[in-house]
């Protein structure tokens, strides 16, 4: 059958993975003595060759990626890696290797913070995480583009101040209205809608009819400000403001009237009022968006992690976490290959470099 020709040909396409290994690979220098001045002469070993036995940089990326990113605990990374490489490493060698990832990353959390100083806005936030068994914070600073997070005993401007980016911030600050990001003057400030909307959406199953105009206010104006591709007018602006102190005004001599006083409802219409150029920076501003939710996004993973393993026993540990979750995000950000970019990092290449690769 081999001389006649097929009239078709059908095709079935497997996809599979190759067996792999763990590979040795032996670097070798010469070591030579000058046989006139006797002075010793020896080659240069790669940067990331340190010692006379050590794992390497991919290795490391894979253990620090699938313990950071994956969130997967040290012995059952022992476990996963014994069953695929059939190459048993203790968990305290994995505990040691992820420390050297670290120490590998965490100059390129110089070239992220310079980044977000420059930024025209800078979504910021916090949550809570706990570290030696005790309440701590995780604070993130972050654009579409860049994510710096960064763990703190303190939730409040002690925190904020050591971590040393919003005192140096000249940009347009987001965030939720917590007290200690107004005390950063330098910057001007814009607050976020998705909170609004959650207390108001409280409010309205409370009974009050002005959450429910406030509501449809807060999402239309949105709309409009998305139609006109991303700013209004001054005029446009302006009769947005004053629909906005319509509804506020009627909606506190209404409140001051009832009897309990309804002092959170009351608390809710002052700030709106007093902070009005915060809350609606976003109508005329085209940076300014309408919510904080990049900054509550890049936290999230923060929760799931403390979902998995409740603590971190080191301060150490959840700075190691924080750094390499900032480097992966950014990587993530910029539509970058995670995998290969951490093995270029933690073998000396700068993020920077990194990033501006094709």
């Amino acid at each position: 059958m081999r001389e006649v020709k097929p009239f078709k040909v059908d095709v079935r396409q497997v996809f599979d993975l190759p067996p792999v290994t763990i590979e040795v690979t032996q670097h070798e220098r010469e070591v030579k003595s000058c046989p006139h001045c006797r002075c010793v002469q020896q080659a240069e070993f790669p940067p990331h060759v340190t010692n006379h036995v050590q794992y390497g940089p991919r290795l490391t990326a894979l253990v620090v990626y699938l313990h950071h990113i994956q969130l997967i605990p040290y012995k059952r990374l022992s476990d996963t890696i014994e069953a695929l490489y059939q190459h048993s490493i203790s968990t305290g060698t994995l505990a040691n290797m992820v420390k050297r990832g670290r120490e590998a990353l965490e100059s390129n959390m110089d070239i992220i913070e310079d980044a977000l100083l420059e930024s025209n806005i800078l979504h910021v936030d916090e949550t809570s995480l706990r570290i030696k068994g005790k309440l701590a914070w995780v604070h993130v600073a972050c654009t579409s583009k860049y994510t710096y997070l960064a763990p703190h005993v303190s939730r409040g401007k002690k925190a904020t101040d050591d971590i040393g980016i919003l005192p140096r911030y000249q940009g347009t600050m987001m965030h939720d209205g917590f007290g200690t990001y107004p005390k950063y003057t330098q910057a001007t400030h814009a607050l976020c809608h998705a909170h609004h909307l959650r207390e108001l959406k409280g409010f309205i199953e409370q009974g009050h009819t002005w959450a429910s105009r406030m509501t449809t206010f807060l999402l239309a104006a949105k709309q409009a400000v998305e139609a006109h591709h991303g700013a209004l007018s001054e005029k446009e602006a302006k009769r947005w403001e004053r629909v906005y102190d319509r509804i506020l005004m009627k909606a506190q001599h209404r409140l001051e009237t009832m009897t309990p006083l309804p002092k959170k409802a009351l608390a809710f219409i002052r700030r709106l009022q007093k902070r009005k150029e915060e809350a609606l920076r976003f109508l005329r501003e085209v940076h300014v968006p309408f919510d904080n939710n990049q900054a509550e996004r890049d936290l999230r993973m923060v929760k799931v992690k403390e979902n998995i393993s409740g603590t971190f026993r080191e301060e150490t540990f959840a700075q190691s976490f924080c750094i390499t979750r900032s480097i992966v995000s950014t990587l993530t950000k910029h539509e970058k290959n995670v995998w290969d970019s951490l093995c270029l990092l933690l073998t000396g290449d700068t993020l920077d470099r990194v990033l501006s690769t094709t």
